[in-house]
């Protein structure tokens, strides 16, 4: 399997931590993007990727940290014009093993789930994506609408349509399809803000007639770090034995 990590975009609220980005706000003493790596590495097989912003890997040397936690893992240098999270899996695209699964994570979050077993649930239902989601009805976050059956129907960006948000975990049978996805919806010019997200792809390949399902997780398990109040929310759940 392929693991792309979204980490170009995780910077997206005021400095904090002496003017640090985000990526390096430490949890419980540990940087947030070295518990994102961790959250993936049992699920590394083909290859691990993580974008990263250009400006940052610049000022802050975050290539350097993410090579000493995964020597092995891919650097893709975003630059700060790029629009929005799917053009930057676009950018990835060289590195990737078509025919391979591709787990798709964004970095401005953490989840208290074994992703293994999630994308475990996935193949055994013969998906051919999956998203993992949450509770909620706050337009900060994308949704999915769900069918009787479970299966995804619709995707909308910063627009509830459901109850179903998403949690930023994207599994993929296909990593050649997921880029399909992306080029189709970038050339509709479907964008919100003038930036294009990875969960409105999923309309692509449900016009593809692809099988899209869910793995909804409680709310609690879900922890966001989008803003400074969130970022303390989740350093007291790792200070509580996390």
């Amino acid at each position: 399997m392929n693991v792309l990590i979204l980490a170009a975009g995780a910077a997206t609220m005021e400095p904090i931590d002496g003017g640090y980005p985000l990526l390096l706000a430490e949890i419980d003493g540990i940087t947030l993007i070295e518990r994102v790596i961790k959250s993936v590495e049992p699920l590394v097989g083909e290859r691990l990727m993580v974008a990263l912003r250009r400006s940052e890997m610049t000022r802050f040397h975050l290539g350097d940290v993410v090579t000493i936690l995964r020597p092995d893992a891919v650097l893709v240098p975003v630059a700060d014009s790029v629009r929005g999270a799917a053009c930057t899996a676009l950018l990835a695209s060289e590195y990737l093993d078509g025919d391979a699964e591709l787990l798709v994570v964004n970095a401005n979050q953490l989840l208290d789930i074994d992703l293994a077993e999630v994308v475990k649930d996935f193949r055994a239902s013969k998906l051919d994506a999956g998203v993992v989601t949450f509770p909620s009805v706050h337009p900060r976050y994308s949704y999915v609408r769900v069918d009787e059956g479970g299966f995804v129907t619709e995707a909308a960006e910063k627009r509830p349509i459901s109850r179903f948000a998403s949690a930023g975990v994207y599994w993929f049978a296909n990593g050649r399809r997921f880029l399909g996805g992306v080029r189709d919806m970038i050339r509709k010019d479907v964008h919100v803000g003038g930036d294009f997200y990875v969960t409105p792809v999923l309309n692509e390949l449900i016009l593809g007639q692809a099988s899209v399902g869910i793995h909804n997780i409680e709310g609690t398990k879900y922890l966001p770090i989008k803003s400074e109040r969130q970022l303390q929310h989740t350093e007291l759940h790792y200070e509580h034995g996390v």
